[in-house]
Formats: C-alpha cells, structure tokens, sequence
C-alpha cells in the first residue's frame, strides 16, 4: 500500500508541474528568504565552505534560469465572490491573478539539484549511499514542494548549511529569475497591492 501511495504522490507531482498554479508572495519569496536564512543559521566560515558555498550559488544561478527561462506564465481572471443584483442573478466578481507551469524544464532542473544533493551528503556529509537514503532524500523534496511547510517541521529539518544553501539559492533565483523576464510575476511577488 506504501509503495502505491508513493507512486501516486510522484505522479501527482510531475503532473502538478504541468499545471498553472497561483504565483504568490509566500511560496515565491518568503520561502526562499527563509530557507536562505536557516542557511545563514548554519553556515560556518571556512577556506573550504566559502568554496563551495561559491559553487553552489553559481549552480543555483544556471539551475534557476534554466527552470524560470522555460517557465509559463499568464495572467488569469478568477471569481474571488460573487454577489446579487436588481434582477436577483448572481454576478462574478473577478480578481486578476497570475499563474506559472514549470513543465519539463523545471522537473529536469528539480532531478539535477536532487543529484548534486544526493552527491553532496554522500561526498561531503558522509551519508551512506544506499537506495532506502536516495529515496528518502527524493521523497521529502517531492513532498517539501508539495506541502510548503515540510520542508521546516522538526522531523525533517536539514541541519547541514550546504542544503539549505542549494534548497534556498535555487529556489530564490528562480523567483527572481521569473521576476526579472515578467513584470506580472513581479508585480504578484513584491507589489504591496498583493
């Protein structure tokens, strides 16, 4: 039953990711902030950590424009309410959103951040490489972008800076890779009217 579960959970969220979902302040820069801000929790200086905080970033740079640069995105108009009128018939009243599909790009960059991920808790932070570990790892990234709040409930927290550096790099450029190629999107994330 587990096994069918989990099955179904991965193939919600490749089809997800060929759906337009609402592009919102919370999931497109508090998040990222915040994850960027356990990274700062977490990070010790070092001749070492400085190099390979600098590759993660410029990873997460060419990771996130390779993901925003192929992203969707369009302007919607969804009922926010309705309300009565003379002639006693329902009338929409809409709100403007807008919304973005990932699609193959961005699911091709998410299996590239997981491989660096499974590489840099085999190599650096010395986690055995075993199929049950892989799929753990797959697993709470898959279930963290489907359930914002996962990824920080204290069962599941990351302590090591370096995943929080590549979870939150990743994340941020690609807002603000999305934000700089559309004036909507940037509007919903850093306008105060949303």
């Amino acid at each position: 039953m587990t096994i069918i579960l989990s099955i179904g959970v991965i193939i919600y969220f490749i089809m997800d990711q060929f759906e337009y979902s609402l592009v919102h302040r919370f999931t497109f820069w508090l998040l990222p902030l915040f994850t960027c801000y356990l990274f700062t929790k977490t990070f010790k200086w070092t001749p070492l950590n400085g190099t390979l905080l600098l590759a993660i970033v410029i990873f997460a740079a060419v990771v996130s424009w390779f993901q925003a640069n192929a992203t969707l995105i369009r302007q919607e108009k969804r009922v926010r309410y309705y309300f009565e009128n003379d002639q006693h018939e329902e009338v929409p009243v809409y709100r403007r959103v807008v919304t973005s599909q990932g699609g193959r790009r961005y699911l091709e960059g998410w299996v590239l951040v997981m491989i660096v991920q499974v590489v840099i808790e085999v190599t650096y932070l010395n986690k055995a490489f075993t199929a049950h570990n892989v799929w753990e790892m797959v697993w709470e990234e898959i279930i963290g972008d489907l359930v914002s709040f996962y990824r920080f409930t204290s069962g599941t927290r990351q302590t090591s800076w370096i995943i929080w550096a590549l979870l939150g790099f990743t994340s941020l450029g690609y807002t603000l890779w999305l934000a700089r190629r559309s004036p909507e999107v940037h509007e919903a994330i850093f306008s105060s009217n949303n």
